[in-house]
């Protein structure tokens, strides 16, 4: 009986190892875009994010398989951006604010009482300006592989609305485009300016 259930859960095992955990496209998070409401933005253009590990699409779960994004991570979360800040009304692809990000790293674990993503993002702007936010966001975890990856597959999507939603709220974000800004609502007004 027991060799019966030792065969059976290695033949899981070796099931589970051809399983391909691919994550769907970004969704807007309401709360976010009610952050980025509530922080009245100017508009800014995103440029394309690049990455440490350049091209990096899937990250190893377990003995299960990859958990699987297009066209990669970098990208995915540059797309994340975009959507977040045009649902918002806060995205302009002419506007001469421009910012761009470096994915420095990406990663998650699983054990059985949680799923964590492990997201740090670098942010600059044309100046060369930039900051890094590290993001971390547990969820509840599983001891079978297969669950366990199909929920780090699930929660990578909360993960990087979280990522997205604390660098648009840095206070270092809104310095990159505090100049813009303050020449916007400071530029003099020489409609009754005297002609000389």
């Amino acid at each position: 009986m027991k060799s019966a259930l030792t065969l059976s859960f290695l033949a899981l095992l070796t099931l589970s190892g051809c399983e391909t955990y691919r994550i769907t496209g970004y969704q807007p998070s309401p709360a976010t875009t009610a952050a980025i409401l509530a922080s009245r933005p100017v508009p800014v253009a995103v440029m394309p994010f690049s990455a440490s590990k350049p091209g990096l699409a899937s990250i190893t779960c377990r003995a299960a398989g990859p958990v699987t994004v297009a066209p990669h991570f970098a990208g995915y979360i540059e797309n994340a951006f975009i959507i977040e800040l045009r649902k918002a009304g806060a995205y302009d692809p002419t506007s001469p604010i421009k910012i761009s990000g470096k994915l420095e790293e990406i990663d998650f674990s699983t054990s059985i009482t949680t799923t964590t993503w492990m997201l740090s993002l670098t942010v600059s702007d044309a100046n060369q300006k930039s900051f890094t936010v590290q993001s971390t966001q547990q969820f509840e975890g599983s001891l079978f592989a297969p669950v366990a990856c199909s929920m780090a597959r699930d929660y990578f999507i909360p993960a990087v609305q979280k990522l997205v939603r604390e660098v648009l709220l840095d206070p270092r974000f809104k310095q990159m485009t505090k100049p813009v800004r303050d020449l916007l609502t400071q530029a003099p007004d020489l409609s009754g300016s005297e002609v000389r």
